[in-house]
């Protein structure tokens, strides 16, 4: 009995270590999946990727797979969406798939990865590998204009400053403006800036090079959705013994640095002059006796002004490129005739007085000097072709014609009108004239058949007077 016994388990203890080896050979399976992105935007491509691992010391023996997606998503390249193959050797561990698909409409969409067959290579004649058998993934699919609808509209920046420096007034989002005063000595600032939102891009942070007086620096803060919020900062820098001189009104500084100003055209030559024993720089034409400065306003723009040392004046300068010649427009109403007046109008994006005969012309007079040849002399300006010539007698025989004939087409436009307008009112009175004719000879026809058919009646009984009456009305309606 005993010995029974013992044979039995020893038996069975054989049939389990037998069994075991069997059972750890089967590998476990796993999958995982995923989109490259969680949204795209119709017409745009999304690409799944698919990881197949085996564990348990399992290796692939082959594989039958489907992926299956949702109607609006297009396959375009990639993995076979289903396939059926074969491992290359015993070692293979692990397979990545990837597919392509287009987005063709809005809404979510989804992908599943499905094992149909998984045999282990180790052991094939055992079965499937154990494990996962099907994954899936989800994304979003949204318009183009869901998309733009979706950015952030945020463009404030959280933090504003410059380095060493207290901006006034102390920053908040919502002030665009500061100010800053700097050293002489600076050349230099460093602006910096942070984003109250992340999505959002700032422009303008940084260094920056400045100089004497005012300097404005922009700092840009474009949103998600693409609207831009410009802070600014005017940053001053203090300028050593400064020049300051009036112009109708206006306070300037002189520039005082070469690097600031340079000359308007090559009839220039640079130089440096004294203004208050300080050095200045300038540029000179010898042969029209013009001696140009720069003046700086409060808000750090810079012009060249005409600087008449003997008088201590400075006059705007202006200069226009006439393609034939570069002339300096002066106003010096003493050189204008007396039959014209003063005007301004703009020339090259710059606002100029000059002096017109008629209100109607487009030709203009202005008094100016040639840069090339330092002459002055008058000159006439015609706006519609742009173009000017010297002014003589014969102009003005040009431009009374010019005025001559557009007051006479005036006066035909009046008179034809004038003349339509008589007519109508003449046609007008004439019917309204042979209506009433109509109407009295109507009339009068009438009451003399009413007179005549009080004495005449046919002989059926009807009154000869209503016959007449009838003819008449029916003579009157021809």
């Amino acid at each position: 009995m005993k010995k029974k016994i013992l044979v039995s388990l020893l038996f069975s203890i054989g049939i389990f270590i037998l069994y075991i080896p069997r059972v750890s050979a089967i590998g476990t399976a796993n999958i995982s999946i995923w989109a490259n992105t969680s949204t795209v935007v119709v017409g745009n491509n999304v690409t799944f990727t698919v990881d197949m691992t085996s564990s348990n010391g399992g290796a692939f023996s082959a594989w039958s797979y489907t992926m299956d997606c949702s109607s609006n998503l297009v396959f375009q390249s990639g993995d076979k969406i289903n396939e059926l193959a074969g491992a290359s050797n015993s070692t293979l561990t692990s397979k990545r798939f990837t597919f392509t698909f287009k987005a063709s409409k809005s809404g979510s969409a989804n992908c599943t990865f499905k094992i149909n067959s998984l045999p282990d290579y180790n052991d094939p004649a055992i079965g499937q590998m154990g494990g996962t058998k099907s994954k899936s993934a989800s994304i979003k699919i949204i318009t183009q204009q869901e998309l733009e609808a979706s950015y952030s509209k945020n463009n404030n920046l959280s933090s504003l400053s410059i380095d060493g420096y207290q901006l006034s007034p102390a920053f908040n989002k919502n002030t665009l403006e500061y100010n800053v005063e700097v050293p002489n000595n600076v050349t230099k600032v460093k602006i910096n800036a942070t984003k109250e939102d992340g999505k959002a891009s700032i422009q303008g942070t940084g260094e920056h090079n400045v100089s004497e007086g005012k300097n404005k620096i922009e700092i840009k803060v474009i949103a998600q959705n693409g609207s831009v919020k410009t802070y600014v900062v005017n940053v001053t820098v203090k300028e050593l013994d400064p020049i300051v001189v009036e112009v109708n009104g206006i306070e300037y500084n002189v520039v005082r640095k070469e690097k600031e100003v340079s000359a308007p055209n090559s009839t220039f030559t640079k130089k440096t002059i004294k203004i208050n024993d300080l050095d200045v720089p300038a540029f000179e034409n010898t042969k029209i006796g013009y001696t140009l400065v720069g003046l700086k306003d409060h808000e750090g723009n810079i012009e060249l002004y005409i600087y008449d040392e003997k008088n201590n004046t400075y006059t705007l300068y202006r200069e226009f490129n006439f393609k034939s010649s570069i002339i300096c427009i002066k106003n010096n109403a003493s050189q204008i005739p007396i039959n014209y007046s003063p005007t301004t109008i703009t020339i090259d994006d710059k606002k100029v007085t000059v002096y017109q005969k008629d209100k109607s012309s487009k030709f203009y007079l202005f008094y100016g000097i040639n840069l090339e040849d330092g002459k002055g002399n008058l000159y006439v300006y015609d706006s519609v072709e742009q173009t000017v010539q010297r002014y003589n007698n014969e102009n003005d025989k040009i431009i009374d014609e010019h005025i001559e004939k557009e007051e006479l087409y005036e006066y035909i436009i009046i008179g034809l009108g004038s003349l339509l307008i008589i007519t109508y009112f003449i046609l007008l009175i004439s019917l309204i004239i042979n209506s009433h004719k109509k109407r009295k000879i109507r009339k009068q026809k009438k009451s003399n058949y009413e007179t005549s058919s009080k004495n005449i009646h046919n002989d059926s009984g009807k009154d000869l007077d209503e016959e007449d009456e009838d003819t008449a009305d029916n003579e009157d309606d021809e």
